[in-house]
């Protein structure tokens, strides 16, 4: 379910658009160990551990930068997208809290499943709010940091 980046998702705004394509390749990272390790994901947990919170504080980081732009440009509706924001990282912060479990990485299978789903809900997250709530921001700046 790999998405690549591609034109559809720019804002024109160049560093944002240089931090979502960052985001793309760290998602691409964290699906790639999937798909290259099914069936022995356990063996593999620092890896994964690693890939996925280098895509966590990437994000972080990414959803400052943007709410200061969007600030610093008087955006209308920041505070909507702040809270967009905050709820993809409480779900972030959910799964990581799971996947830090001591026993977590001795069921293949669940391994399996919280990866399978964390990587199809990051990929339809991403896609769809750039698609929609980044785009609705585009028209408002003026200048960046």
């Amino acid at each position: 379910m790999s998405i690549e980046w591609n034109n559809k998702f720019e804002t024109n705004i160049s560093e944002i658009d240089t931090q979502h394509k960052r985001l793309f390749f760290l998602l691409g990272e964290v699906e790639n160990l999937y798909n290259n390790n099914k069936g022995n994901l356990s063996q593999k947990s620092k890896e994964i551990k690693e890939a996925i919170s280098a895509l966590e504080q990437y994000t972080l980081s990414h959803f400052l930068i943007e709410e200061r732009v969007m600030e610093d440009n008087d955006y209308p509706d920041l505070e909507n997208h702040k809270e967009l924001h905050n709820k993809f990282t409480d779900k972030i912060f959910q799964g990581k809290e799971q996947m830090m479990t001591s026993d977590f990485f001795s069921d293949e299978a669940k391994v399996d499943d919280f990866l399978q789903h964390l990587i199809k809900f990051l990929n339809t997250w991403l896609t769809n709010h750039i698609m929609v709530k980044d785009m609705d921001y585009k028209p408002y700046i003026r200048h960046t940091l």
